[in-house]
């Protein structure tokens, strides 16, 4: 109302207060008031949920991903209770020195103020009591005019009917803007001195307590003389209302709580960068965008800190250590199989190279290459047309394609006889690969990646961002046999998926990120148990398990020994190269852990050096994650047991599983 109102305006409308003071009984009998009274907001609404920041957690509830809010806005409540006694105690003293004794007006107030406006010819005092700031910042909004002051005066000697001071008190200093993006005392006490409100010393706490009155003129990041001074009037308020002594005043006042080693600007560190999107991405879904970053939820995740850490760590260094092979980005999904949590997602090795701003874990899809016989292979299984050891000719192919032809090569460019399945698949051939699709028909391998959670994606032009556009769901009868060699695209956490039915010994658990919501005492979500659907025939898993766990299946191509050996552990693993050095993969799984990696350059047409496959990209990185990761869990050779209904017999001097009515 300053500076809009005249003085002899501001001066008659105290007066007009005072009379409401006076005589409320005449005023809120009379048909006037009443028709007035009509027409104000519900004094109810003083007491609705205010605004409150979303807090994401990992999975251990107490580890801080990252604080949900929307620009310039951070609120916490907190209840009057868990704020101690010195900030509410100098918010009292320097705004409201008669909250506990008046009736929501504050009468020797508003005299006081009428008389030194009259005085001043200028609007220079304020008079609004703490009930009425709270009304003006719940209910009726800043306005300058009588009108609003009125109906502010109503509402608070209402809600003073209404309310325990207590009340009052508690909803005002959570709802009071402090400067710097904070709005209430939890929020000012956390960004300018990282503490709780209860553990604020005098010197701080009559700091923010002499922001409010002006968050402009006295924010101490600012305008610190401004602030300083604005704090000597708060420890001079709370000395005259004996709640300090002068000498703690004084000593308040000389403590160094200057920035910026003790007091500190706001800040919003965000921890697993593209985990958290992707969380905040389920949250918009699900609660919508408001909710999500002013609905005051908690959230706990399914990220295990220390994996991530893990996680980031090798997937970064061994990019960066990459850099000369033309590669500047990768991502890494880890998922827990005994339940589909996602416990470890990086997003990215560098946010500060190209495309290190998105979250490539999850997006776009990218070519598999030989990954992707995973699918192809379990699908071959599951038909009763192919064994572990059945005989596959690697010899030249060649496949109409519209107008010409597709020869499949493998990767060295040579053809290796005749081979056991098993073998096809660990040395990763391409020639044999192709054959035992086309052996079983393209529709079941895209059936198969489909059940397992990685449905392949084509691609469909560009939209008008430019922008690529993929589907998952095109008929099967679009798919090519280029499939099983990754000529549809993947995403590192579908990939992860597929690898953890293997891990479930066939078991489908829908990967999740969020564990539980909460919304101060209620329940709001929790991620419900889920036993899995079956996709995969254990038996049928439990040979593929034993096909990609064999370093002998492998040791024609990568030798024995390699990286994807585990000295004194089983695991399952699968390689993957483009065909034109885009994308370099591995995929694997234990029964507590499956894992898939992927290393390249965002921008797909740029490529990697000649000769940079996966056993130099991806594999380390793998090998290093797994390692690690087992060792942090606790976890040493846990593997599979032999599900009943198999057939086990020597073939060739080896021991092989078959299903019913197979064999060697």
């Amino acid at each position: 109302m300053r500076g809009v109102l005249g003085p002899v305006a501001g001066w008659l409308l105290r007066l007009t207060a005072l009379v409401l003071i006076a005589v409320p009984s005449l005023i809120i009998t009379s048909p006037a008031y009443s028709a007035f009274a009509d027409k104000l907001p519900d004094p109810s609404l003083v007491a609705s949920d205010i605004p409150e920041d979303t807090i994401v957690y990992a999975s251990d509830g107490k580890t801080v991903l990252a604080d949900l809010h929307p620009p310039g806005y951070q609120a916490y409540y907190e209840p009057l209770s868990n704020m101690g006694t010195v900030l509410p105690a100098a918010v009292i003293s320097i705004e409201d020195r008669n909250f506990y004794s008046e009736p929501g007006i504050d009468p020797q107030g508003i005299l006081r103020a009428a008389t030194i406006d009259f005085r001043s010819h200028s609007n220079v005092e304020g008079a609004s009591t703490i009930t009425q700031q709270l009304v003006k910042l719940r209910l009726v909004g800043p306005e300058s005019s009588i009108d609003r002051k009125l109906r502010e005066a109503l509402l608070a000697f209402e809600i003073e009917r209404r309310y325990t001071k207590d009340q009052i008190l508690e909803w005002y200093l959570n709802s009071v803007f402090f400067a710097n993006t904070a709005w209430g005392t939890a929020a000012a006490s956390e960004i300018y001195f990282h503490k709780q409100t209860k553990d604020l010393d005098l010197a701080q706490a009559s700091m923010l307590a002499g922001i409010i009155r002006g968050p402009t003129i006295y924010n101490p990041l600012v305008d610190w003389r401004s602030a300083k001074n604005r704090q000597q009037a708060v420890l001079d308020a709370m000395v005259r209302d004996d709640k300090i002594t002068a000498t703690d005043a004084v000593k308040a006042f000389a403590e160094d709580i200057s920035p910026p080693k003790h007091m500190f600007t706001p800040a919003n560190q965000i921890v697993a960068p593209a985990f958290t999107s992707y969380v905040t991405s389920l949250l918009i879904a699900q609660f919508g965008s408001k909710e999500t970053y002013a609905g005051g939820l908690h959230v706990v995740t399914t990220l295990n800190p220390t994996l991530q850490n893990i996680g980031q760590a090798v997937v970064t260094a061994n990019i960066r250590s990459l850099a000369w092979r033309n590669i500047t980005q990768g991502a890494l999904v880890a998922i827990d199989p005994t339940s589909g949590a996602i416990v470890a997602m990086v997003g990215s090795a560098d946010p500060s190279a190209y495309g290190g701003q998105y979250n490539l874990a999850v997006w776009p899809p990218r070519n598999p290459g030989s990954s992707m016989k995973i699918y192809t292979y379990t699908a071959a299984i599951s038909s009763g047309r192919y064994t572990m050891t059945t005989n596959v000719t690697d010899s030249a192919i060649s496949i109409p394609d519209g107008t010409s032809t597709w020869k499949p090569q493998n990767y060295d460019g040579r053809y290796h006889g005749t081979c056991q399945l098993q073998a096809c698949m660990g040395n990763s051939l391409n020639i044999p690969a192709v054959k035992v699709e086309l052996g079983i028909g393209v529709p079941a391998v895209v059936n198969m990646a489909r059940e397992m959670g990685a449905p392949p994606y084509v691609p469909h032009g560009v939209d008008s961002s430019g922008y690529p556009v993929f589907t998952n769901d095109d008929p099967l009868n679009t798919f090519g046999p280029s499939l099983t060699l990754g000529g549809y695209g993947e995403t590192p956490l579908q990939m992860a998926s597929g690898a953890s039915v293997l891990a479930t010994q066939g078991l489908l658990r829908e990967p999740f990120a969020i564990e539980v919501v909460t919304k101060g005492a209620t329940l709001v979500y929790v991620h419900p148990f889920d036993p899995g659907r079956r996709v995969v025939d254990q038996r049928v898993a439990y040979i593929m398990e034993q096909i990609m766990s064999n370093d002998s299946n492998r040791a024609m191509i990568f030798g024995r020994n390699s990286l994807l050996t585990f000295k004194g552990r089983h695991v399952g693993v699968k390689t993957g190269t483009s065909d034109s050095f885009a994308d370099a993969w591995t995929v694997g799984y234990t029964p507590n852990l499956a894992v898939a990696v992927w290393g390249g350059n965002a921008d797909w047409r740029r490529k990697m050096t000649q000769g940079s496959d996966s056993y130099y990209i991806a594999v380390p990185m793998f090998h290093s994650f797994m390692q690690q990761s087992l060792d942090a869990l606790g976890i040493g050779d846990v593997w599979f047991n032999q599900p009943p209904g198999l057939i086990v017999s020597t073939c060739h001097g080896q021991v092989a599983w078959y299903l019913p009515g197979t064999h060697c």
